[in-house]
C-alpha cells in the first residue's frame, strides 16, 4: 500500500529554519513506512540502531564542511571538546595529516585557546597540529578556506562571525573547499548559541551540544578520577539528505547523550538503552514534603 501524501521540498539549498531537511526527513519516514506494506517497523530489528547512524554521520563528515552551535553561551566549552573530539577522530583516519586549529581573538578571550597537554592526553602529537590566530570573523573564514585546500585530516575553525559575516556565500565557499580538499571543516559558532534550529547556510550537517554532567556523576559514584570520559548532550540540527541513510525510526532532532573513547576515537552513547526523564511537577526533596503533609494533618 503506498501513501497518498506527496510534498515538495522547499526552494533553495535550504529555507529559514531548516524547512528543507525536515521536508527530506519526512520523505525518508514515508519511504520506510511504503517499504513496509504502510506499517511502521518495529523499534527492535528491522531498525538500524540509532549508534550506527549516529556513526554513518561522523563518519559522513570527515570530509565536508560542518557547523557546531552551543545550545546555550555557557556550553560553548564543551561544543569547542566536542569539536576536538570529531577533529582527532578524523585524524586518526588519517596518519598522515594532520589538524588546522583556527582560533579567533573574541573566542580565544571567551573560552580561551586549546590547552597542549590535554590535546596530548587525548592522543594528540603536538607536532600534527598547526595553531593559527586571527584577530576577525572574515579573517577566519579566509584562514579556514585556505587551510582546507591544504588536506588536512581536519580543519578546525572557532569563530565570532555574525549570520551577516557567515552568510550562504561563505558557507558554499568553506563547503566547497573542503570537498576539493577532502578535509573536514568544522565551524565552531559560539555566537550563534541558542539558534541551531535557525541557521540557513551551505553545510552538510550542524551539530548543536550541551553540556552533559552523567559521566561526571557516574566518576564521581565509582571514585574514578575526574573528568573521566568526555560526554555531551547532542542534537541534529541539520543533515543533508543520504548523510543519515535510507528511513528510519531515528528521530535527529531528539537530544541523546554521547561519550567519546579517545583511545578508540569513536562515539557512543552514554547509555545503551533510554531511560525515564526527571519528573518536572514534583519538589526536589520527599522527605520534606513528607514532614509538611506531617503538618497539615
Amino acid at each position: 500500500m503506498r501513501t497518498n501524501i506527496e510534498l515538495t521540498e522547499a526552494k533553495g539549498p535550504m529555507s529559514q529554519g531548516g524547512v528543507s531537511e525536515r521536508i527530506l526527513f519526512l520523505r525518508r519516514s514515508i519511504a520506510a513506512l511504503e517499504a513496509g506494506d504502510g506499517r511502521a517497523r518495529p523499534h527492535e530489528g528491522a531498525a538500524e540502531p540509532a549508534a550506527d547512524l549516529l556513526e554513518r554521520l561522523f563518519e559522513a563528515s570527515s570530509v565536508g564542511a560542518s557547523e557546531i552551535v552551543p545550545a546555550r553561551a555557557k556550553d560553548a566549552a564543551s561544543a569547542a571538546s566536542f569539536t576536538f573530539a570529531l577533529a582527532l577522530r578524523c585524524v586518526r583516519r588519517r596518519p598522515e595529516a594532520g589538524i588546522v586549529w583556527i582560533a579567533e581573538d573574541m573566542v580565544a578571550r571567551e573560552i580561551g585557546l586549546p590547552y597542549g597537554r590535554g590535546l596530548q592526553a587525548a592522543g594528540l602529537a603536538m607536532e600534527r597540529l598547526v595553531l593559527v590566530r586571527t584577530r576577525r570573523p572574515h579573517e577566519t573564514l579566509w584562514a579556514m578556506e585556505e587551510a582546507l585546500k591544504s588536506a588536512a585530516a581536519a580543519v578546525v575553525a572557532e569563530s565570532w562571525a555574525s549570520m551577516k559575516a557567515y552568510d550562504l556565500t561563505a558557507s558554499r565557499r568553506l563547503a566547497l573547499a573542503a570537498r576539493r580538499g577532502g578535509s573536514a571543516g568544522l565551524l565552531l559558532l559560539p555566537r550563534a548559541a541558542g539558534e541551531a534550529m535557525r541557521l540557513a547556510s551551505a553545510a552538510q550537517a550542524r551539530f548543536e551540544i550541551a553540556s552533559s554532567f552523567s559521566q561526571r556523576a557516574e566518576s564521581l559514584s565509582r571514585r574514578l578520577p575526574l573528568p573521566g570520559l568526555l560526554a555531551w548532550g547532542l542534537r541534529i540540527a541539520k543533515a543533508r539528505a543520504g548523510l543519515l541513510g535510507p528511513g528510519s525510526d531515528f528521530d535527529p532532532q531528539g537530544w541523546r547523550d554521547i561519550v567519546f573513547d579517545h583511545e578508540k576515537a569513536q562515539f557512543r552513547h552514554a547509555l545503551s538503552r533510554r531511560v525515564s526523564a526527571s519528573p518536572a511537577d514534583r519538589p526536589d526533596s520527599p522527605r520534606v514534603a513528607g514532614e509538611r503533609w506531617r503538618e497539615s494533618a
